[in-house]
């Protein structure tokens, strides 16, 4: 009598906020077919996950964008389900009263107290490329509107949903880094991706791979129940127009493949990130 085959588990970590809940739901509703893996998923805030991926925790992690050359030796980067601001991005806040006292440009911002949504995300590394030098102070994303509104610091970076900037009474948007980015660089603004253990090997590595894209086009295909999951998974107080704006930006074309914009996006922060001292050199 053969003995039953059990399939090879693998361990998915990914951000709960609504492009990364939109790209995996399909796995984690068991609504495309995974053999012969077995997923088990875990959600968690993207700076967790980035020193979770140091510690070498998942075998499929989302990262952010400029963790992947503190983590090359044992993973690799996987060319579907990132995240591209493709002339958007992370928005950049001060105070109103900063506003009305001058500091109306992002340059105005060098040598400033800047609260960043952590030391190894790329809105850190794109600002420091573009701003120049600031005194960084990391703190939990969701906290940066208070930070800056109080005057604890001179401005902030907002990731997530929270840079569709929905008008808070006591901020003022002076900027946008993707938008920036391109401005300068002609090129699109990595921000998040996935990164997979390379010790699974070149075949699992390629069979995950093709799991998580057909994941994304599912969500394609059945977009407005796939983006409700999202939403519910998020939790962001955001409604289903912006959820689906959100999902526009950030899940799409791009999320499926590296198109040669991207991948010079990508080489072009590592870089930065490296010439400043954020980063060790990665080839890419």
């Amino acid at each position: 009598m053969n003995s039953p085959i059990h399939p090879k588990t693998i361990t998915l970590a990914f951000s709960p906020d609504t492009d990364d809940a939109f790209m995996v739901h399909a796995i984690e509703a068991g609504l495309v077919a995974t053999e012969p893996f077995h997923f088990e998923l875990t959600s968690a805030d993207i700076q967790l996950l980035n020193e979770k991926a140091r510690q070498g925790v998942y075998d499929i992690t989302a990262i952010s964008m400029a963790v992947f050359p503190f983590i090359q030796d044992q993973y690799d980067l996987v060319p579907v389900g990132s995240s591209i601001g493709d002339g958007f991005g992370p928005a950049i806040v001060v105070a109103n009263e900063a506003y009305e006292k001058g500091l109306r440009r992002p340059e105005d911002l060098r040598n400033r107290r800047i609260a960043v949504p952590g030391l190894h995300t790329s809105a850190y590394f794109a600002a420091r490329m573009l701003i120049g030098s600031f005194e960084a102070v990391p703190t939990l994303f969701s906290d940066i509107t208070q930070k800056v509104a109080t005057g604890e610091c001179d401005g902030g970076i907002l990731i997530h949903e929270l840079q569709l900037w929905s008008q808070h009474p006591q901020l003022t948007k002076i900027g946008d880094l993707g938008q920036w980015w391109n401005e300068r660089f002609r090129l699109p603004l990595p921000l998040g991706g996935n990164a997979i253990r390379r010790s699974l090997g070149s075949e699992t590595i390629t069979n995950v791979t093709r799991i998580l894209k057909e994941s994304i086009i599912y969500g394609f295909n059945h977009r407005a129940d796939t983006l409700n999951a999202a939403l519910r998974r998020s939790g962001a107080p955001i409604s289903s127009n912006e959820g689906d704006r959100y999902i526009s930006m950030y899940v799409n074309d791009h999320s499926l493949a590296f198109a040669p914009a991207v991948h010079e996006g990508i080489r072009l922060l590592f870089k930065g990130g490296a010439e400043l001292g954020l980063c060790p050199p990665v080839q890419f």
